[in-house]
């Protein structure tokens, strides 16, 4: 019997900044992924220490009003930082350090991280990993760097949760104006 349970992706901050900034390098792929949430095919997943990195849209304005609005969707499944989630977190920070992991900077950065960010995991970066892996996520959607280069070399084959940056087979989207054939 298939499995009717809709997928869950998991968006880091960045890609909600994304949204509600309507960042042209962002938007189509972003957008493009929010059709298989409208159509029930996934469940969008928003970790609650994502929304908390949110407090300013690129105009300088509050977020919070935007964010209340976007939560608001019926395919958002908020994801609260449980008790599991802040352990898993944890252990995630401890584990994904240059000090613990003698070549990680050096892989990181031979996969693409910038220098400043391949030595560790930051506080939020894994409480939002933590969450995706707790929730049992299909995937982590986001565009740091780092989190993707963890996701390829490490976590992927340890949870099955794909770290990767928006993909959808609706992209590219056609010009304004013409259908689709």
């Amino acid at each position: 019997m298939p499995n009717s349970k809709p997928a869950l992706d998991v968006w880091d901050s960045c890609c909600i900044i994304g949204i509600l900034n309507a960042e042209v390098d962002k938007l189509p792929a972003l957008l493009a992924q929010t059709q298989f949430f409208e159509t029930g095919k996934a469940l969008l997943g928003i970790p609650s220490s994502a929304v908390a990195e949110i407090y300013t849209l690129s105009d300088g304005t509050s977020a919070a009003a935007k964010i209340e609005e976007f939560l608001n969707n019926s395919y958002v499944q908020f994801l609260q930082s449980t008790r599991e989630v802040v352990t898993v977190s944890s252990k995630l920070q401890f584990r994904f350090n240059c000090n613990q992991i003698a070549d990680l900077r050096d892989k990181a950065i031979a996969a693409g991280v910038p220098n400043k960010q391949a030595s560790k995991l930051k506080s939020r970066d894994s409480e939002i990993l933590a969450a995706a892996i707790v929730y049992k996520a299909d995937r982590l959607t986001t565009y740091d760097p780092f989190l993707i280069f963890l996701g390829r070399e490490y976590i992927q084959a340890e949870t099955g949760l794909v770290i990767s940056g928006p993909s959808s087979s609706m992209l590219p989207f056609p010009p304004l104006g013409n259908p689709r054939p």
